[in-house]
């Protein structure tokens, strides 16, 4: 029998295809933002396009990103040059390194137990209820903000990262591209606060193959030491 075809746009796509294609939506291979991107003929494999649902299976959150996804469609569609980051009720600071150290992901945290001690944060969903932000998809953090504190910037009305955001973003960079962010310079995560006031930071040593979490003063600066600014 003749392998049947649909033809579009002047293409023949094979009916064999289709059912692949049907497949991988079903088992989740092609999620909302990979068959957004086909749409709206965009390339699905750039590294911007971050696979969260695989990031919350992880997490051991799938069902709960499905339901935040179907409800919040719009705001989750992929912008060109843009993160958007998920982040769900349940999820925490503590769950997101454990889960990097199942990955066999190496991190050093200066403060064992970060949900006990990052006590002031921006944006909180455990408080507030799960959300949606976005930050210039740059794998260094923003170019335009460095040698400025989390002071200065608060003071300039800029709104930054939460540590929570940052460790989210870095754990679906890494299941997307095997590599980490903040290789040469480090995320100031300007949106958090110990419980003494000092701000934590976030980046990956590339000499000690090691995810690093760290506090400096809210009065530091520094040439590498940068803030991720919410766009959205």
């Amino acid at each position: 029998m003749a392998t049947q075809k649909v033809v579009v746009g002047g293409s023949s796509v094979t009916a064999g295809q289709m059912k692949d294609f049907w497949r991988q939506i079903d088992d989740g291979s092609i999620n909302f933002e990979t068959l957004q991107a086909y749409l709206e003929h965009r390339n699905p494999f750039d590294v911007s396009l971050i696979d969260w649902f695989k990031v919350y299976e992880v997490l051991g959150m799938s069902a709960g990103y499905i339901k935040f996804a179907k409800a919040n469609e719009v705001a989750l569609v992929a912008k060109s040059g843009l993160w958007t980051v998920p982040i769900l009720k349940g999820v925490t600071c503590n769950k997101v390194i454990a889960t990097f150290k199942k990955l066999k992901v190496d991190v050093y945290q200066y403060i064992n137990d970060l949900d006990a001690d990052v006590t002031e944060n921006d944006r909180d969903p455990n408080k507030t209820g799960p959300y949606a932000v976005s930050f210039a998809a740059n794998v260094e953090a923003d170019e335009n903000l460095k040698n400025l504190s989390a002071n200065q910037l608060k003071k300039q009305n800029v709104k930054g990262v939460t540590l929570l955001e940052r460790l989210v973003l870095e754990l679906g960079y890494f299941l997307t591209t095997g590599k980490h962010l903040d290789e040469k310079n480090v995320t100031l995560c300007s949106g958090s606060r110990d419980s003494v006031g000092r701000v934590p930071y976030v980046n990956w040593r590339v000499d000690a193959r090691r995810l690093g979490v760290r506090w400096c003063n809210p009065d530091d600066a520094d040439d590498d030491l940068r803030a991720r600014a919410v766009v959205s």
